[in-house]
């Protein structure tokens, strides 16, 4: 004999209730084809009925661990593990173990003889109840019968729980549980366990070998007997352990009546006098009185062979009462009632599908644990005219009583059977079938029979989908306030805005209403996000099935469906919910005015459907941006000298728009395309219409400081312009008021933030605003604190190195249109230059989009000349100032004396040296070869190439640098070669002439240095479209064959030519030279001994005139 190291007490322990439940249902039902217990007992096998005519193989490996068997159940089913078929499969092997045991020759006299011996025994024990017995001082536990009536459609039966708790010293029990009767027939009984107990144990346990009787039932032959049994012990309780005991109480005279339920049926009931609670269905029978704690028998005062044919007497339907009355005759019963019977015409029945939540049970047939549980079912009814039938109650009419009538109409079983099988190809079966024996669940109620855990999906699926579909089909269904997926159904989403006492911010909400009722939907979409971890963003979103939903709990109990498309939307443009620190403490959005833009396009989709409430002025500013036809154009403003290429009139136009909306941005067209022109122009628009009533301060780099003064003075003159540069500039700050126009530098904003801080502004302009690129450096503190009604960048290059740097500019423009650093980083920067995340960059071009305007060279091509000249002046300083002022001031003593000994003609060599130093101290001090020269590291003209270089290289372009002086060339190779920018050289010691054109017009490099003799003619470079001259040469005509090696026939883009000149120095006044007196420049370098070419003495002096 096969041992099995397995008990009931392990399957309660680690089987489903619910798959135990119905496997021991199947096994009582001979489900069970065939059980192979393996000789060691570790493995079981078998072949399992299904609930239809499908068998299912089982394999059952029991492993070994210290806490018991470890159950390894496997199922051809489509739940596979530990199902109800394993379940089986376990209880028939325990099962055939306990009758293996019961056949062992053992038992002397074989096993029939033994039992009924022993049943006999019992039989005369149980006749007179034993007295209560005690435990042992040492024993704190007890066993505890634990009673309930369990209702069924034609019947009850009465069932025990049998568990264990300690006994308190106050009195009552502690915490219970489960106890298996079948533990004696393997073990021996714990001391727990009286003598009294132990034979109500064997009695159980006996009937069930023999009749098959579950161990949780009292009903049959000798479950009076039994009854009393537990009654004399004293610990047992009706419904729970922790009410009284119940006491037997004294035997109550009871009659049978007949009674009719509310179809007009009669079926004979039990009563008692006095009237008990309930009847007991036990043989014989036993009446309940729930409030006097007592339970006794009932004397019905006839044949006790009768009785346990009353307790099941059929329905009996009101045609049938005239026959009944006559075949009783002679039986000591009494006569059914007679009726009125009213027989309606037939109606088309309505299917009622209910939704709500079943109660039921779930316990093992032992009763070690049981489980009370609601669970969502369904119910279905059809619906006559007003009368509801269950369509798994029997009978083809349906019957109702109204007093003494009965009512009935003829059932349409078709249409019944037909909402039947709708039901079932939905995937739903009756509930009775999926869970054993006693566990309440009414005929009529259905569940879905899938694996453990998709349940849920099948319910939403139902309501989402099925539902509406059975409704159009003329379905009534019907939703109970406690059904578990109950769906909210939105009537309309909304918009608010509180504008709230900050003018530039306000607080936004969306809103949805449910059944009249507004629910926010904010936390409800940050709550979506959170629970999926980051895993969702508007790409998934946006990769959703069509028509997919996001199930939100609501506080009511109810989901919410979102569908999936509308969330993507709301997400995709409301990127700050992806912030988990977005919302306030009121489930709020706070956003910059300047966001109304995008809440227009929210208001615009038609797929949302959003109702707009509150915030006229927000409102009221995204409705104009969003009817906005285009930038209404500028007329040129008076006293304004420069005429303005398309491209820069509409730069004019965009500028007074964002004036006019109240917005601020960024102007980042290409170098060279007139940055500087159009601000000057929107200062005079504005200086014209009257609205300058506060200076406009402009923030440069120290190099454009001339550049920004030459250009106001050229093209706005009529503007009071102040430069606040140089070391007596401090004298001028009261003066601040008294000036349209301030200019100054970024490293002064530092030292002169107190004066400068003091003065509103009208306009704030930042010329290459890159330079606060860093938001924590002083220079950006300090643009951010100063008060200004507009602000403006000026840039070619907003973004150089990463998204951060945009961020610093908006954050000065317009503090919290990105958001803070920290939520900037985490929506935008991190997404896009880590993960690539397209959409997320598109949402902030787009953000940024009204506020930035960029034109490069090739998008105004068409509007640019073939040449541009642009001349970029720079101020000497320190050591370089010092140098040149000293050699000057040498070098004019020896000219003066040359040409007061020798004359002008014969000392031309003489002043061309002198000026030769003078041009080199301009270039680098490197370049003159005196000791003292070499000991200044300063060049302002180099540091402004290498501002200027890697901004032209940046926006693509393919640059000539000519200079005359070849070791000037090689200094700035230097430099290039430690910035890593790419180039080729030609100079006179060049040999090889072909590589360094063909890798430059062929694009390998972006850079050629060229000298100006080796170069300056006979090449055709038109891969360039930017010249630079490092050191102009004096002769206009040499200097524009230079520049032609790119502008040339062939060229096919504008040339930008840039001239570098040192402020106030010889090279800036032979530039003016050139343009008032031209003659007289060739004259000087290039007609020497030509009479009518020589200057005259003042033009030489102005020469050599102090900085």
């Amino acid at each position: 004999m096969s041992s099995l190291p397995l008990s009931f007490y392990d399957l309660e322990e680690q089987l489903d209730p619910r798959y135990l439940g119905r496997g021991e249902d199947y096994y009582y039902r001979d489900y069970v084809e065939t059980c192979h217990i393996n000789p060691d007992g570790r493995v079981v096998s078998g072949l399992v009925r299904g609930s239809g005519a499908r068998h299912y193989k089982v394999h059952v490996v029991l492993r070994p661990t210290a806490d018991g068997p470890d159950i390894e159940g496997h199922c051809s089913c489509p739940v596979g593990d530990n199902c109800k078929h394993v379940a089986a499969l376990l209880v028939a092997a325990l099962d055939q173990q306990d009758d293996d045991a019961a056949a062992s020759p053992a038992l002397p006299g074989g096993p029939d003889h033994a039992l009924n011996d022993w049943l006999r025994g019992l039989h005369e024990s149980l006749k007179t109840p034993p007295a209560r017995d005690s435990h042992p001082p040492d024993v704190p536990h007890r066993l505890l019968y634990v009673l309930r009536l369990r209702d069924y459609a034609t019947s009850s039966v009465l069932e025990v729980a049998f568990q264990t708790a300690r006994a308190l010293k106050a009195g009552g029990y502690g915490k219970a549980s489960g106890y298996n009767p079948a533990a004696l027939l393997n073990h021996d009984p714990p001391r727990y366990l009286l003598d009294a107990d132990i034979a109500i144990l064997q009695k159980l346990n006996v009937r069930r070998l023999l009749h098959h009787t579950p161990l949780n039932q009292l009903s049959g032959a000798d479950s009076g007997a039994l009854l009393a049994a537990m009654l004399a012990t004293g610990r047992c309780h009706w419904e729970d352990k922790d009410t009284p005991p119940l006491m037997l109480g004294e035997t109550r005279r009871g009659e049978a009546r007949w009674q009719a339920d509310e179809t007009g049926r009669l079926r004979l009931a039990l009563f008692s006098e006095p009237v008990a609670d309930r009847i007991l269905p036990t043989s014989p029978p036993w009446y309940i009185d729930i409030a006097r704690q007592e339970c006794g028998p009932l004397d019905l005062a006839l044949p006790e062979a009768l009785v346990p044919a009353l307790l099941q007497s059929p329905a009996v339907m009101p045609e049938q009462v005239a026959e009944l009355t006559a075949k009783l005759e002679g039986l000591p019963l009494p006569p059914p009632p007679q009726q009125t019977i009213r027989e309606l015409e037939p109606v088309t029945p309505r299917p009622v599908l209910t939704l709500f939540k079943q109660a039921v049970t779930l316990r093992s047939f032992y009763q070690l644990r049981q489980e009370q549980l609601e669970i969502p079912a369904a119910r279905l009814e059809m619906d006559y005219a007003g009368r509801r039938v269950a369509v798994a109650d029997s009978g083809d009419v349906l019957s109702w009583r109204e007093n003494n009538t009965v009512c009935r109409r003829p059932r349409d079983r078709q249409s019944e059977h037909n909402a039947l099988t709708r039901l079932e190809k939905l995937g739903l079966a009756p509930l009775a079938g999926e869970l054993p024996p006693g566990s309440g669940a009414p005929p009529n109620a259905f569940v879905w029979d899938l694996p453990a855990g998709e349940e849920a999906d099948a319910w939403i699926r139902l309501m989402l989908e099925y539902v509406p579909a059975l409704r159009q089909e003329g379905w009534q269904v019907e939703v109970s306030e406690d059904f578990p997926f109950r769906i909210a159904e939105v009537q309309d989403w909304t918009l608010e805005l509180d504008e709230g006492p900050q003018q530039d911010w306000f607080d936004l909400d969306l809103g949805i209403q449910v059944d009249g009722e507004r629910v926010s939907l904010l936390p409800i979409l940050m709550n979506l996000l959170r629970q999926f971890r980051g895993k969702l963003d508007s790409q998934a979103l946006r990769r959703l099935p069509e028509g997919h939903r996001f199930l939100v709990p609501l506080e009511d109990g109810r989901l919410l469906p979102l569908p999936g498309e509308r969330v993507a939307q709301l997400l995709g443009v409301l990127v700050d919910l992806f912030d988990p620190d977005a919302l306030s403490a009121g489930g709020r959005l706070s956003l910059p005015a300047l966001r109304a833009a995008e809440l227009a396009e929210l208001e615009d989709n038609p797929a949302l459907k959003l109702r707009w409430l509150g915030g006229e002025r927000v409102k009221e500013l995204a409705r104009r941006l969003r009817d906005f036809q285009g930038i209404q154009p500028v007329a040129a403003p008076k006293h304004f000298t420069a005429t303005l290429r398309p491209y820069q009139q509409a730069g004019l136009d965009w500028l007074q728009f964002l004036r006019e909306y109240g917005l601020n941005g960024i102007l980042a067209d290409d170098m060279g395309l007139g940055k500087t022109v159009q601000a000057l122009a929107h200062i005079m628009v504005e200086k014209n219409a009257g609205r300058l009533d506060r200076p406009c301060l402009v923030v440069a780099p120290t190099s454009l400081m001339v550049n920004w003064s030459q250009e106001a003075a050229r093209f706005a003159p009529t503007l009071k312009t102040l430069v606040l540069h140089g070391p007596d500039r401090a004298r001028h700050f009261d003066a601040i008021n008294d000036h349209e126009l301030v200019l100054t530098t970024y490293p002064l904003l530092g030292r002169d933030e107190q004066a400068l801080a003091a003065q509103p502004y009208h306009l704030l302009i930042l010329d290459e605003a890159q330079h606060i690129k860093n938001p924590k450096a002083k220079a950006a503190r300090v643009a951010q604190s100063l008060d200004a009604r507009h602000r403006l960048c000026l840039t070619g290059t907003p973004l150089e190195n990463h998204l951060g740097e945009l961020w610093s500019l908006f954050h000065f423009l317009m503090p919290g249109l990105l958001g803070d650093e920290r939520q900037f980083r985490r929506l935008f920067r991190t997404p896009i230059e880590k993960q690539g995340h397209g959409e997320r960059a598109a949402r902030l071009a787009k953000r940024v989009a009204p506020f930035l305007l960029r034109r490069t060279k090739e998008d105004v091509a068409s509007e640019l000349p073939p040449k541009t000249e642009i001349v970029r002046s720079v101020p000497l300083a320190g050591g370089q100032r010092d140098l040149y002022e000293s050699i000057r001031l040498t070098l004019h003593e020896k000219v003066r004396r040359a040409i007061a000994a020798k004359g002008l003609a014969r000392s031309h060599i003489i002043v061309l040296d002198a000026l030769l130093k003078l041009r080199q101290a301009c270039c680098d001090p490197r370049l003159v070869k005196v000791a003292a020269a070499q000991k200044v590291k300063q060049s302002a003209k180099l540091e402004l190439l290498l501002e200027l270089l890697p901004e032209l290289l940046e926006e693509g372009r393919r640059v000539l640098l000519f200079s005359q002086f070849t070791s000037m060339l090689s200094l700035i190779e230097a430099e290039l070669k430690q910035r890593g920018i790419g180039y080729v050289k030609l100079t006179g010691q060049t040999r090889d002439r072909k590589t360094p054109i063909r890798r430059f017009q062929d694009g390998e490099v972006p850079l050629f240095l060229i000298s100006l003799k080796a170069g300056g003619t006979g090449l055709n470079l038109t891969a360039a479209d930017t010249v630079i001259h490092y050191d102009p040469w004096w002769n206009p005509a040499v200097e524009a064959q230079a520049s032609d090696r790119a502008h040339r026939i062939g060229q096919d883009k504008p040339v930008f030519v840039y001239k570098l000149i040192t402020e106030g120095t010889v090279e800036e006044r032979i530039q003016a030279l050139q343009a008032q007196k031209r003659h007289l420049a060739e004259g000087l370098f290039e007609g020497a001994g030509k009479k009518n070419a020589l200057p005259a003495p003042e033009d030489l002096e102005a020469l050599f005139e102090p900085l």
